[in-house]
């Protein structure tokens, strides 16, 4: 088992906010750490039932924030039927589109960079698959979940991937990063491995191997490849693996790519497809 190289816990602990630390602790079963956690994100939950663009509290609700949110605590054990999750629960129902798919929140027009073209206020997208997730999680398995699960197997392109939304930006190229999002969603739903969308993604995903240089793509491809039934005993898994380990940066993190600043919630997201192949204490 490889070690990693620097202490990604401490600076998870360090820098994450209530939602990374509580996901951390859900990654290495730490379950006495939760409450405090959960009772900080319920404090954070606005009167709409959503929670605040990127957990900053004062901002509008949004989709992705509201569903990661209500994802996790409904897997840490909080009632499906309490307050908060029911509320959080409507909120999502009632952002649907009339596509069946999700969009990010209207309310976030001009908050959100424009540079960020990867995220729309006005056609569904990635956010579909955050959205059911977290519905599918609380226990919600409605029609507004099927006919979301029909726009995604709509919306794939013609790579076999998705593109992070709908819309008409000829320039628009598959979204590895949320790949694993989607197909957790269609699994989770009962599509079946063998399908024509499963396995036109799964060609895909083993495209990408060894030419991603982003370690959110290279943890999105390892996940996507763990729900599809890949383990380390593969030589491409243990590639990937390896190529995490070697890119973490030394202040414990991981980044988007390049030379960007270390991020938690990227960081998280690595340690939770690292858990079961490496020793989490640095070395």
């Amino acid at each position: 088992m490889r070690k990693l190289l620097y202490d990604a816990i401490s600076y998870v602990l360090e820098h994450g906010n209530a939602f990374n630390r509580l996901k951390l602790a859900h990654i290495m079963g730490k379950k006495r750490d939760y409450q405090p956690l959960v009772d900080n994100l319920l404090s954070m939950q606005n009167e709409d039932g959503g929670w605040p663009w990127q957990l900053e509290a004062g901002s509008p609700s949004g989709v992705s924030d509201t569903a990661k949110v209500l994802e996790l605590l409904a897997e840490v054990g909080l009632e499906r039927t309490s307050s908060p999750i029911r509320k959080a629960a409507s909120y999502l129902l009632d952002l649907q589109n009339e596509d069946g798919g999700w969009s990010e929140s209207r309310e976030l027009e001009g908050m959100i960079p424009r540079e960020w073209t990867w995220i729309s206020t006005k056609h569904s997208g990635y956010q579909t698959a955050d959205a059911v997730n977290a519905l599918s999680q609380a226990g919600y398995k409605g029609d507004e979940v099927w006919r979301a699960i029909d726009f995604l197997k709509a919306s794939q392109n013609e790579e076999g991937g998705w593109h992070s939304h709908i819309g008409s930006d000829p320039n628009q190229v598959t979204d590895v990063a949320t790949t694993d999002h989607i197909l957790r969603a269609l699994l989770r739903n009962g599509e079946p491995r063998e399908s024509q969308t499963i396995k036109r993604a799964e060609e895909m995903l083993m495209g990408k191997i060894g030419e991603t240089d982003s370690p959110v793509n290279t943890a999105s491809v390892l996940c996507a490849l763990k729900l599809l039934g890949y383990t380390g005993e593969d030589e491409r898994f243990s590639q990937m693996v390896g190529w995490l380990v070697d890119h973490q940066r030394p202040d414990g993190g991981w980044n988007w790519f390049g030379e960007l600043p270390s991020n938690p919630s990227q960081t998280v997201d690595c340690l939770e497809q690292l858990a079961d192949f490496v020793d989490m204490e640095p070395s």
